[in-house]
């Protein structure tokens, strides 16, 4: 007997809160059935006399494995297999089972994921591989509301979007086709010329990401500081003191700097320009996924990967629209007026809203940018319930933008005051929000830096505190933040806005890049160092961008992908046979750094407190490969000390000064990723009686 009698409709959803906010919406009374069938939430609706069974995935149930079991290279046959045969951790088995059985009785199938290319792609692989079906209907939405979800059922379309389908799946292939030939060619490099196996990785996104930080570190290596002076002057008018700016940011020589505080030493100006202009200054465009990842980082550090998880987690708690978008849109047709109206029932927007609504213009601020699936990110006007601290500061900051954007321009006076003296112009400048306009709606997350200027009339004098010169030196770049390198990709166009995040804590999570500023770790500059002088190909950016062109061509063409594989096989083909070429001195480099790597490892962490003699040291054992901080006495006959502590298997360890106030003992610091924490190199010490059991960020 089938767990759910049939016929009935079955809908594919992404998760199990989408699935559940899609059985509501859907069903006449808003009250589907839940039912569990082996531990996987399915939703039953009824709707015009059918029955709707919606099964919802937890993202991708199906990977791509290769067809061959040897572990060589080149690879470039592979099928879809259910991810939990090639990843024994992987909590999908129910899932695929379920979505088999409820196969049999189903009449029909909508794909009900996310309208994007992982969503299509998701949506096909369960139809296809688990579903043994060809043809489903598709909806569209960009909301999970009542509303968007009930347009989007009653304006299903016959089939899936082919475009979508086929630039998903094409990424896909290319990015496993060069992450499994690269790691592959990499790691047998060191093992041919060492005996040694270590998993050494780089994907065709993740190389030129990682070179970027190596070129911009080996650019502040190399910076060699250049002198430089300017002049710093402060005026007086109407007895206040004003910052004077000189007419030239800085001069190169000492003398020419000295000249001009020579022929200025009587300290005394003309007035000989004043310009006092007022100028409309209008609110940003609304966000995409980019715009809101940098202004969650400006405002509360978040990272990219951190940004995206909460916006997702808002979006399936419908309060804002998806968030995977490069839009800067905000059609008409999404009823601003509603959103607005139900927003103003939010107390915290009650009187920004009460504006609006009387100005009766609904008729947000645009930017340029476009997407062929959503509009903008934007609230929904659902009341948010249940938030979090930081789902409350990153909801609050998109709706504060999607407010501001219907608010009046700001008004903003701009006076200058052009003061001479002998021939030398300096500049006093102010500036003040005339009209605040849309400035009051996005508060706190805009301010501006007021002076104001009083008035004077031309050719007044005007005596000066000091005019001075003082010498300086240029700065080197400086160092990536996650935002900035969020920034590079886009602008080399690197990655898409869904995975460019992955890719950055992907780099971190392997140790190849650290801190907040970030630099590369010494194994990031000994796999770039290996690449640029051997295989400079991986870790340039142009392979890369004209993978993504292609691929964007594939979704707006809807090409056939299969020709364009056989192409990219090919050339892939031809890279490995170079790179297979220069494989022993690709595996002597690579060997001869992480030896060089492993000295570093083997460092002195302090004096020995059990002998009183020995220096404790990191050490590395030859049989397990395991790191633990011994006592140097224990080679020693006399002595044979056997102090040891182990340590985490993974991340960097340095020596502190510090000394652990509990037992005495020297402290470490531990780094992985963007963790770092320093702590006892005792695992008992009581220290650490509220991290055991931590897991790894």
């Amino acid at each position: 007997m089938p767990p759910i009698n049939g016929p009935y409709v079955l809908g594919i959803a992404e998760k199990p809160q989408a699935a559940s906010r899609l059985a509501r919406a859907l069903d006449e009374n808003k009250k589907p059935v839940l039912k569990k069938l082996k531990g996987v939430p399915v939703y039953i609706s009824l709707r015009d006399g059918k029955k709707i069974v919606i099964v919802p995935a937890i993202g991708h149930l199906l990977t791509l494995s290769p067809l061959s079991k040897s572990w060589n290279y080149p690879v470039l046959d592979y099928h879809w297999v259910p991810s939990h045969i090639t990843n024994s951790k992987a909590r999908t088995k129910n899932f695929v089972d379920v979505f088999k059985t409820l196969s049999k009785e189903a009449s029909e199938v909508i794909v009900m994921t996310d309208y994007d290319r992982e969503g299509e792609v998701i949506g096909f692989l369960i139809l296809k591989y688990l579903l043994g079906k060809n043809k489903a209907e598709r909806m569209k939405f960009s909301t999970l509301t009542a509303r968007d979800i009930n347009t989007a059922y009653s304006k299903r379309s016959k089939q899936l979007d082919i475009g979508f389908l086929n630039s998903g799946l094409l990424r896909h292939y290319v990015d496993w086709l060069y992450g499994i030939n690269y790691s592959r060619a990499l790691s047998l490099a060191l093992k041919r010329v060492s005996n040694r196996f270590k998993t050494i990785s780089i994907g065709r996104v993740q190389g030129p990401t990682l070179g970027a930080v190596v070129n911009l570190e080996n650019e502040i290596n190399i910076f060699v500081p250049i002198p430089f002076w300017t002049i710093e002057s402060e005026a007086i008018i109407n007895k206040k003191k004003f910052k004077a700016l000189y007419e030239k940011t800085q001069l190169d020589k000492e003398k020419e700097a000295n000249k001009v505080v020579k022929d200025c030493q009587s300290l005394v100006g003309i007035v000989t320009d004043i310009s006092d202009e007022q100028k409309p200054m209008y609110s940003f465009p609304p966000f995409n996924l980019g715009d809101l990842q940098r202004e969650s980082y400006k405002h509360f550090k978040y990272s990219p990967s951190k940004t995206l998880k909460i916006a997702e987690s808002l979006y399936l708690k419908a309060t804002i629209s998806y968030p995977r978008t490069d839009s800067q849109k905000l059609p008409m047709t999404l009823g601003h007026k509603i959103i607005l109206t139900k927003i103003g029932k939010q107390t915290s927007y009650g009187s920004f809203i009460t504006e609006i609504l009387n100005r009766k213009k609904f008729k947000p601020r645009e930017g340029r940018r476009t997407d062929a699936a959503h509009p903008a990110i934007h609230p929904t006007g659902n009341p948010p319930k249940t938030l979090n601290s930081e789902e409350k500061k990153l909801y609050e900051l998109i709706v504060k933008r999607y407010l501001a954007l219907f608010g009046k321009p700001a008004l903003i006076s701009k006076k200058k005051i052009e003061i001479t003296v002998k021939d030398h112009k300096f500049e006093v400048r102010g500036s003040k929000i005339i009209e605040e306009g849309w400035i009051k709606y996005y508060k706190p997350y805009f301010y501006m830096s007021e002076s104001s200027i009083p008035d004077i009339a031309l050719n007044s004098k005007v005596n000066f505190s000091f005019i001075e010169s003082k010498e300086d030196f240029s700065s080197p770049p400086r160092r990536f933040n996650e935002s900035t390198l969020l920034n590079e990709m886009e602008q080399e166009k690197i990655g898409t806005k869904a995975t460019r995040a992955g890719i950055i804590e992907t780099l971190f999570d392997r140790g190849y890049i650290e801190g907040s500023e970030i630099k590369p770790t010494p194994l990031g500059i000994a796999v770039v160092g290996v690449l640029k002088s051997h295989y400079p190909v991986l870790i340039k950016s142009d392979m890369t961008r004209e993978l993504e062109t292609t691929m964007e061509e594939v979704q707006e063409k809807q090409s056939d992908i299969d020709e364009i594989l056989i192409s990219i096989k090919k050339d892939l083909k031809d890279l490995l046979k170079l790179f297979h070429e220069n494989e022993t001195d690709i595996g002597i480099s690579l060997y001869q750094n992480l030896l060089n790597l492993e000295k570093k490892d083997s460092v002195l962490i302090g004096k020995c407190s059990e002998c009183k003699v020995g220096d404790l040291r990191i050490i590395k054992s030859k049989k397990s490969g395991k790191r633990f901080i011994a006592c140097s006495s224990y080679f020693d006959k006399t002595i044979n000390c056997t102090v040891t502590f182990p340590l985490p298997s993974y991340g960097t360890i340095k020596p502190t000064d510090k000394k652990c106030p509990f037992d005495g003992l020297p402290m470490i610091e531990w780094r992985t990723g963007r963790t770092k924490r320093v702590m006892c190199v005792s695992m008992d010490c009581p220290s650490k009686a509220n991290i055991k059991g931590e897991k790894k960020k």
